[in-house]
């Protein structure tokens, strides 16, 4: 055996050592949160469209806690900040990272112009509800993370 064929399995090993950390760093990134941009509310209108003129704002919020789940309120104003009724409002609840566990969510008309739903958060980890809903003056999206 020569004296200088160890230096080829070196660099082989290194180069080995290199591609299975981008491959570690690649699954944990594929499972983690992805940051604030998941939660940005344009991802369920298409990404990156510019709003050609006043449009509806759609608000979520969190309004209770208990044993049945989370109480969400959705309320959309108008282009001029007043409350306004909407005629439909569809969701969906899941993870922010994946849509394996996305499930829709059944809201309700509430007093007031709002709708709520009381949703069970299944376990640990971050959760979001993204919505979209439909008025006589346009379509608003939102998302809040649980």
């Amino acid at each position: 055996m020569k004296r200088d064929s160890w230096i080829p399995w070196a660099l082989g090993a290194g180069f080995g050592v290199f591609l299975l950390g981008g491959v570690a760093l690649s699954v944990i990134a594929a499972r983690s949160d992805p940051g604030l941009v998941a939660g940005a509310p344009q991802r369920l209108a298409g990404a990156y469209v510019v709003p050609t003129g006043p449009a509806p704002v759609l608000e979520l919020r969190v309004v209770g806690r208990g044993p049945e789940g989370v109480t969400v309120e959705a309320r959309v104003r108008g282009p001029d900040g007043r409350p306004e009724a909407a005629e439909s409002l569809e969701a969906t609840f899941g993870r922010a990272t994946h849509a394996r566990d996305d499930r829709p969510v059944a809201f309700a008309p509430a007093p007031g112009g709002a709708w709520r739903a009381v949703i069970p958060v299944p376990g640990e980890g971050v959760w979001e509800v993204a919505a979209r809903a439909r008025s006589g003056t346009g379509v608003a999206n939102a998302s809040l993370r649980l």
